[in-house]
């Protein structure tokens, strides 16, 4: 009885030392646990997450080396070990395809979203309708789009939310999460990112199909064929796969296989060789080359059998690459000023995704009444903002700074890199400023 008045800590010491864990008061006041005179809503914060906590494990990535696994691998020497390590190959391949094909869905069918949405205004506005009548075309298409992608993640699978990354970084350095590597999870993630983004929330659909990627990856590890077969399901067999899928991923978003390896090595995968490298460039290199043979065609810029240099995320090249050198200062500065507005992102973006964990919950009608909200509010302001400058409010005369507010396919940044008119220094200026502001309170919500 006298172990109750010691601190924690000490409860926990005398607990290891004597191998008894049922001590008076260690159950009862867990180390870290909040004191009696903590305000209730402190409580309940660490209550719930101490309750999600329960769920989640470890992976075991150590080397198995007992006698009986030794002489399960001395048993592929010769011919059998050849035959299962062209299986591994071929996965990595057929990861790779995988991958890249549901990146270049993606960015297709985000395509056509945005093309109808600009048809109809532009229908609209020929047929004689007037701004409020296209504004509630507008943004009863947006908040149709945002439905879809919050009951994907709200009602069906709340890991979907989001980029992913996160939690395939969980997954690679040994937390198992529940749910992330699901066949259901890349459904509502591939789904949902094309209603979101196409519903004109300041979201991205790189982070997505990275997870994506990974998904693909681990979906192939449970094939239980060729290398995954037999006495022995060997988790670090299934981790380099999922660290290949996610650089995959990379490699289908950018068309960029080098930069899904360096992503793998330095974001990614804690555990890595030579050889997980080589593999993990295959399957990105196979990504790549999937990306690069069906968008061109696919967009009609292209015949089939020509491989362009159209990808997801492409800005177009640029013909002249000369800079001056006094424009260096001018490129450390831009560079320090994205380090502090980052910052500040990740800290005002920590407090709300607090709130959110504290007062929204991670599914259920309330964070679905928060993406419907938070669509109607940005969609609403971004149709009218470029109107602010004047002129005429059909889409198709918009400027290339106008067209950042209502375009989600990438073609305004390709326009304002290459286009020869004058751009409104103001209006960009405007822009940035808004968008940063909507990407904060969007980066967290209820969709992918």
């Amino acid at each position: 009885s006298g172990l109750r008045h010691l601190p924690s800590h000490h409860l926990l010491l005398a607990a290891m030392l004597t191998g008894d864990f049922r001590l008076p008061s260690l159950s009862a006041s867990p180390v870290g646990s909040p004191t009696p005179a903590a305000s209730k809503s402190t409580r309940d914060l660490w209550n719930a997450k101490a309750k999600a906590r329960q769920g989640i494990e470890s992976v075991c990535y150590d080397l198995n080396e007992s006698e009986q696994y030794i002489a399960y691998v001395k048993s592929f020497a010769g011919m059998p070990g050849k035959l299962k390590g062209g299986f591994r190959w071929f996965y990595l391949c057929a990861v790779g395809i995988g991958a890249g094909s549901i990146a270049v869905c993606i960015a297709f069918l985000l395509k056509c979203v945005n093309r109808l949405k600009v048809d109809t205004q532009e229908a609209m506005f020929e047929a004689g309708h007037g701004l409020l009548a296209r504004y509630l075309a507008w943004i009863g298409t947006c908040l149709l789009l945002s439905a879809v992608a919050g009951a994907l993640v709200c009602y069906v699978e709340p890991l979907a939310a989001g980029s992913g990354i996160p939690e395939i970084k969980c997954i690679l350095n040994g937390i198992d999460l529940p749910n992330v590597l699901l066949l259901r999870t890349l459904v509502c993630k591939a789904c949902g990112i094309i209603c979101s983004v196409g519903a004109g929330l300041p979201c991205g659909k790189e982070g997505p199909m990275i997870h994506s990627g990974a998904i693909v990856a681990a979906q192939a590890t449970r094939a239980r064929a060729g290398p995954l077969v037999g006495a022995y399901q060997v988790n670090t067999e299934s981790r380099d796969f999922v660290a290949a899928g996610a650089a995959a991923g990379v490699a289908a978003a950018f068309g960029a296989p080098i930069g899904g390896v360096l992503f793998a090595v330095e974001e990614g995968a804690s555990h890595m060789n030579p050889t997980i490298l080589v593999r993990t460039f295959v399957c990105a290199a196979m990504a790549a080359l999937t990306v690069r043979f069906f968008a061109g065609p696919m967009d009609g810029t292209a015949p089939w059998g020509t491989l362009g240099t159209d990808v997801p995320v492409e800005f177009g090249r640029f013909d002249v690459r000369r800079y001056k050198f006094l424009e260096l200062p001018i490129f450390a500065l831009m560079g320090v000023c994205g380090g502090l507005f980052g910052a500040l992102f990740n800290g005002i973006n920590t407090r709300l995704s607090k709130w959110r964990m504290r007062y929204v919950g991670p599914r259920g009608h309330l964070r679905y009444l928060e993406v419907l909200f938070v669509t109607l509010t940005i969609v609403s302001f971004n149709f009218f903002a470029p109107l602010i400058r004047g002129g005429s409010n059909r889409m198709s005369s918009f400027c290339s700074a106008q067209t950042l507010f209502v375009d989600v396919g990438g073609e305004a940044i390709r326009d304002l890199f290459h286009g020869e008119e004058h751009i409104d220094q103001g209006m960009l200026l405007f822009f940035a400023l808004i968008h940063y502001v909507q990407t904060i309170w969007t980066y967290g919500l209820g969709v992918p």
